[in-house]
């Protein structure tokens, strides 16, 4: 298919036929998952369970609090592919299931989500506060001030996995903000 000519012709598929969920976290009490059931997925359990219960089912996201060890049930319907969810318990760890709902009493997944924590509602009480003086850096002297700065913040641990080295980690853009540094500044060119 030529799309040169008509680029905005192209539309994405709205289904990938897969079976998939994925939770995500968006404040503290609200969860969104997002989900795509494929039709192997529905005719393998109308084949397993019959097409009795799956007309007298209904769908279902079966929301996990997994650090409190509850869980509560919403119903949905047939055509929803997403949702927002609202929970009571901040800073937990969450799963939602996608299924259908046979009664009160009996639930039946089909796929389960990632896990996801959600966040505090309060500000850090963390009031560390680090500061440096880079006027005092030299030429010779930035490796060992880019360690310092790694042992203050304990960042070692964290880029070890990333390979960035201390040299790396002193002139990178991304991390001037943190300091208040600019890569001029370093280099004596105010």
């Amino acid at each position: 298919m030529d799309y040169t000519n008509s680029p905005n012709t192209y539309k994405l598929s709205e289904n990938y036929g897969e079976t998939k969920i994925v939770l995500t976290s968006r404040d503290p009490h609200c969860l969104f998952a997002y989900w795509e059931i494929s039709g192997l997925e529905i005719r393998h359990f109308i084949e397993e369970l019959g097409i009795e219960l799956w007309q007298k089912s209904s769908p279902a996201l079966k929301v996990k609090n997994l650090s409190r060890n509850s869980s509560f049930i919403i119903v949905i319907n047939d055509y929803a592919t997403n949702w927002y969810i609202q929970v009571d318990d901040i800073n937990c760890i969450y799963e939602v299931e996608y299924g259908r709902k046979i009664s009160d009493k009996i639930f039946i997944p089909m796929v389960s989500s990632n896990y996801v924590q959600t966040p505090s509602n309060m500000v850090s009480s963390s009031t560390s506060c680090y500061f440096m003086d880079y006027r005092n850096f030299s030429k010779s002297g930035y490796e060992n001030e880019s360690k310092l700065i790694y042992e203050m913040l304990d960042l070692e641990s964290y880029y070890k996995n990333i390979g960035i080295s201390s040299m790396e980690f002193a002139f990178n853009s991304k991390f001037e903000q943190c300091f208040g540094i600019s890569s001029l500044e370093l280099f004596g060119k105010e």
